[in-house]
């Protein structure tokens, strides 16, 4: 396998261009060359006989050609690849991650927190994966996501089931997260507006 060095100069690329560059080439190479021509296709048809307008060739920049390059290559193998992978959902852009441990340590339950950076309207995205909670016997019994403050909850994020052993679930908040020092995870039952027990704390 060559590397990129061997085909293209990259001096005086900046990072950003060569990793794109690099990235490109990777694409090509996964791809592999194109599949044999049907018999039917190895010989030229017949000559067109509508008049054909010449338009000018522009030079492209090395960057564009690969790109284009990666793109063909990229439509000639989707078949494949769509019939032989998976999709993989893009991931949450974290900006923290926080651990949450349960009240009682004698438990195993335990959750992720990831924080996303609020975006240009203060709009807070949070993405927390619960596991070893227990599922609810009550059927309109949940959980509560709260940001507290001096351990005391404050600000509601949002309420969710669980389902199975691990649950993820996501949250918006529209409150200035960093006015706050942690969050916990409160077992609620229909008609108590106040915050129910505490079982997950960070």
């Amino acid at each position: 396998m060559s590397d990129l060095r061997d085909l293209i100069d990259l001096e005086g690329l900046d990072p950003e261009e060569e990793a794109r560059l690099r990235r490109t080439h990777e694409l090509l190479l996964q791809a592999g060359p194109p599949a044999e021509l049907p018999p039917g296709l190895d010989r030229p048809g017949a000559t067109p006989t509508a008049d054909v307008v010449p338009f000018p060739v522009k030079r492209r920049p090395l960057v564009a050609v690969l790109v284009a390059a990666a793109i063909a290559a990229a439509a000639f193998g989707g078949g494949y690849l769509f019939g032989h992978s998976k999709a993989k959902p893009a991931g949450f852009a974290a900006a923290h991650v926080v651990d949450m441990h349960p009240v009682s340590r004698a438990t195993g339950e335990l959750a992720v927190l990831k924080v996303a950076k609020p975006d240009s309207v203060g709009n807070w995205s949070m993405e927390m994966t619960v596991r070893g909670l227990p599922q609810q016997s009550e059927r309109k019994a949940y959980y509560e996501l709260w940001l507290t403050k001096h351990g005391k909850p404050l600000a509601l994020c949002g309420t969710f089931r669980v389902h199975g052993d691990t649950t993820t679930v996501n949250f918006t908040v529209p409150y200035q997260v960093r006015h706050y020092d942690g969050w916990v995870v409160t077992s609620q039952v229909p008609g108590h507006g106040e915050p129910g027990p505490v079982v997950l704390t960070t």
